[in-house]
């Protein structure tokens, strides 16, 4: 759901203040992309939303509260954009390939851009000094794969597979997969060095992974 929508997840919010939050989101993810969670101030994100102080604090108590309904939007997107696709596998044909294909996508950057890695590892550095966001993160991620899990048993069921691994682990697996090879990626761009995986040996991992499991 996305949050400019609803409030603590169902909850309907006004128009008014649906538009002001959807502002300050954007504006906060181009902020926290930019100058990371502690550079980013509240004026600044407010600057780059075009927003307010007095509109922030109408919304949020806290900078981090922003940042994990920020961190919760990708969630939901990135959800939805594997949700698409696992709904065209065609459960007649072999899994393995098309399940490798869709994932090595997202590792490969289609979807989850080079912004986003360091949003990711800065919420995870935070995550190891700050309990509240560590328990946001946790509850995060439990959401983001018991969600990607429910779509892949449903497709497993659908085939007449029965995997070694749950749904909800094998997409944890996933999530781990694809951080460490977006965050090596990102490292190696900046650094000017070839990437020693290419997107073509990451399927062939992944179709591996696949076949290994079910």
């Amino acid at each position: 759901m996305l949050v400019e929508q609803l409030g603590e997840r169902g909850t309907p919010m006004p128009p008014q203040r649906s538009k002001t939050v959807e502002a300050l989101l954007v504006g906060a993810e181009r902020a926290f992309a930019e100058r990371g969670f502690h550079g980013a101030s509240i004026g600044y994100i407010c600057q780059c939303a075009g927003r307010t102080t007095g509109a922030f604090y109408s919304n949020y108590d806290s900078k981090l509260k922003l940042f994990l309904d920020v961190f919760r939007r990708h969630g939901d997107r990135t959800a939805d954009y594997i949700g698409e696709r696992i709904a065209h596998v065609d459960t007649k044909r072999d899994l393995a390939p098309q399940l490798a294909r869709i994932f090595a996508g997202i590792f490969s950057g289609e979807h989850l851009d080079a912004r986003w890695v360091f949003i990711h590892l800065e919420f995870r550095m935070m995550a190891l000094r700050d309990h509240e966001a560590a328990t946001a993160l946790v509850d995060h991620e439990n959401w983001f794969s018991g969600r990607i899990g429910t779509m892949l048993d449903a497709l497993f069921e659908r085939a007449g597979h029965r995997p070694a691994l749950t749904g909800t682990e094998l997409a944890a697996l996933l999530g781990a997969m694809t951080r460490g090879i977006k965050l090596d990626r990102a490292i190696y761009a900046v650094g000017g060095v070839a990437d020693p995986l290419s997107s073509d040996q990451v399927a062939r991992a992944l179709e591996g992974l696949f076949r290994s499991v079910m």
